[in-house]
């Protein structure tokens, strides 16, 4: 990963790149503008973060191409769809047709515990109120 950042007086701009050439053209585009200081960095993009973003361009459909769809459902049993077909892609890779059956069932559990808890935490972020109700009453008991 490359990082190339440009100082002016008031200003700063800073980008990441995985390609050095477009970090090159970056560089060059920066030093146009005539900065004060520009800097390249190699290396400098942490691991969890190339985890994070590899992890959702494939399974958060917020960011992959299933974001164009709009109805959730629909996107989920999309998902749900592809994570079948890769169960049977690797139970033909590795020969194990006899477990095949154990994998679709741990895939949807996987998948579908996923989605109620990203619900869960995007209710509680939006509305919070929601859990109110929940747990011991004004006066300390339980209702």
């Amino acid at each position: 990963m490359y990082r190339v950042t440009g100082y002016w007086r008031n200003n700063k701009v800073s980008r990441i790149f995985t390609d050095v050439y477009d970090a090159i053209e970056f560089k060059d585009i920066v030093d146009a503008n005539y900065p004060l200081k520009v800097t390249f960095e190699k290396g400098v993009y942490p691991m969890r973060s190339f985890i994070v973003n590899s992890w959702n361009a494939v399974m958060n459909s917020d960011y992959n191409p299933l974001s164009a769809i709009p109805h959730t459902g629909t996107r989920h049993m999309v998902m749900q769809v592809l994570a079948w077909m890769w169960v049977i892609v690797f139970t033909i890779s590795t020969g194990t047709w006899a477990y095949v059956g154990i994998n679709f069932i741990a895939h949807s559990l996987i998948l579908g515990a996923i989605v109620i808890t990203v619900g869960t935490f995007e209710t509680a972020r939006r509305k919070p109120e929601y859990f109110g109700g929940l747990g011991r009453g004004n006066g300390g008991e339980h209702e």
